[in-house]
C-alpha cells in the first residue's frame, strides 16, 4: 500500500470536506494553506479515473489467462475503484445540493 498517495488522498477529502462545510477557503496566492478547490476535485477525479482503468485493466488480463494476476488481486482492484466511485458521487451530490441551495437563496 502506498502511504504517501493515501496520506495525500486523505488531505484532499478533508479539503473537500471543508470546502463544503462552508469553511471560507483563501484564494490569496501567497498564503502557503491555499487550498485550490478546482485542483483538489480534478485531481480526485483523474484518480478515480486512473482506479477504474486500472481495475478494468486487471480484470481483461485476468479473464485473458494472465499467469502474473490472480483472482483475489482482481477483487481487490475492483472494490478499490468501487469506493472511490461512490466516493466521488457522494461528493458530487453534495455539490449539487451546495448550488440548489445557493440558487435557492432570496437575495
Amino acid at each position: 500500500m502506498n502511504t504517501p498517495n493515501v496520506d495525500s488522498m486523505v488531505t484532499r477529502m478533508q479539503a473537500l470536506a471543508a470546502a463544503a462545510s462552508g469553511k471560507p477557503v483563501t484564494t490569496d496566492s501567497q498564503d502557503p494553506n491555499r487550498v485550490d478547490f478546482s485542483a483538489v476535485l480534478k485531481n480526485a477525479i483523474e484518480n478515480v479515473n486512473t482506479a477504474q482503468n486500472s481495475a478494468q485493466a486487471k480484470a481483461q488480463s485476468f479473464t485473458l489467462g494472465a499467469s502474473d494476476t490472480s483472482l483475489e488481486d482482481v477483487i481487490v482492484s475492483l472494490q478499490k475503484a468501487n469506493l472511490s466511485l461512490q466516493g466521488m458521487i457522494a461528493v458530487r451530490n453534495r455539490l449539487v445540493d451546495a448550488y440548489k441551495e445557493v440558487t435557492n437563496l432570496q437575495v
